[in-house]
């Protein structure tokens, strides 16, 4: 079995920036807030990380696709600085003609001239975490800008060059009515987007929502309703020219986000940073989740790997279900049994003939395919689950 799938001959690279004006309440990525003075430092070692993982297979073998600039809010970085990192990513590792660039920020905190400079740095993709366009909303996640600064950061955005553009969102609030998603769809429509991300907000531990709804402050919807906002979702934004192409993703045709499909289609991907995880093919290998650790360790010449985990075959078909069940295409049976050498009907029989019977049925084959029914796409993590070895 080939350690690396020969249909995704192009790799991602991925750059965490973990740096915040301010921690929202629901967030639990690793991020850390008020520590922009740390930046300077923390760039020159994802610089020195930069040229130590440019050396070791099988990272010199392969070209780069795509460039994701995630966080954390990476536009706290100038453009000098993200121009700087494209340029030493462009020096240590090959990537294609049209290397897909994104760089997430927030609205209200990048001025017109910012914007022109990250384009100019080559950006060509913006992601904006907007989440709502209603100012209670935005209190309850502790966003820090207005429904004012969304319209005015999309113009200017525009206005610099920006014709790749995508608006993250979250459903499912605490007492949300579905007008009022409605209505934050809607008002997101206006301002055309190539590409919408529309996630339903969950509940980690640890974080400031999950305490306010253990002190009974706030009161979680039902996942009824929570499926309820979710098939509306798919069907308004289907509806608008919005193809729903994976579960929480939506593009105008041509316009899907080439960088998250790496991560769901099996190929390579290297991350950078504080806490960021890599797939090598065979492995997954991830940085220590502390920036002064990480500063610490490069400067020392260490890599700064907390620790790695060889994927088993069983859990690299899983993944390879769980993923593909996650995208409108489905699962490719026929890369599955080619990759794993099984026929994947008779390997899952037992799974198959319980979830393509089900009454409505939840799982359905579309030529080499197996994908999710609309009823399907309402349970994607209960059926997925059925899939585990």
């Amino acid at each position: 079995m080939s350690q690396y799938p020969a249909d995704n001959p192009t790799a991602a690279l991925y750059i965490h920036i973990p740096f915040c004006e301010k921690r929202c309440s629901y967030c639990d990525f690793y991020t850390v807030a008020n520590r922009k003075s740390a930046i300077p430092a923390y760039m020159q070692a994802v610089l020195r990380e930069m040229a130590l993982r440019a050396e070791a297979a099988p990272w010199p073998q392969q070209r780069f696709a795509t460039l994701y600039f995630g966080g954390g809010t990476p536009s706290l970085l100038t453009p000098a600085q993200i121009a700087q990192l494209i340029e030493a990513a462009r020096q240590h590792f090959a990537f294609v003609a049209d290397t897909e660039i994104t760089l997430e920020a927030n609205p209200g905190t990048v001025q017109p001239e910012t914007l022109r400079g990250y384009r100019d740095a080559g950006v060509n993709r913006l992601s904006l975490g907007v989440q709502s366009f209603w100012p209670d909303e935005l209190a309850m996640l502790e966003r820090l800008h207005s429904v004012e600064d969304i319209g005015r950061t999309v113009a200017d955005a525009r206005a610099a060059g920006f014709a790749n553009l995508s608006i993250d969102l979250m459903f499912a609030f605490p007492g949300q009515r579905p007008s009022r998603w409605r209505h934050t769809l809607e008002r997101t429509l206006a301002l055309a987007p190539e590409h919408i991300s529309a996630y339903n907000l969950t509940i980690e531990a640890g974080t400031p929502l999950a305490k306010q709804i253990q002190a009974g402050q706030v009161r979680p919807l039902t996942e009824s309703r929570q499926r309820a906002f979710f098939k509306f979702s798919i069907d308004f934004l289907e509806a608008h020219g919005y193809r729903h192409y994976e579960v929480s993703n939506y593009a105008r045709p041509g316009f899907e986000s080439r960088h998250n499909r790496k991560y769901w289609d099996g190929s390579l991907y290297l991350s950078l940073g504080a806490s960021a995880h890599s797939y090598d093919g065979r492995r997954r290998f991830w940085n220590v989740a502390n920036y002064v650790h990480y500063t610490n360790s490069l400067e020392a010449g260490h890599l700064p790997i907390a620790s790695e985990e060889m994927l088993s075959p069983e859990k690299q078909r899983f993944e390879m279900v769980f993923l593909g069940l996650r995208q409108r295409q489905g699962v490719d049976v026929q890369r599955f049994s080619e990759r794993f050498y099984l026929d994947f009907r008779e390997h899952y029989r037992i799974q198959l003939d319980r979830l393509l019977q089900h009454t409505p049925p939840l799982l359905e084959f579309s030529d080499r395919h197996l994908r999710l029914t609309p009823e399907g796409w309402l349970l994607c993590d209960a059926v997925c689950a059925e899939f585990v070895e």
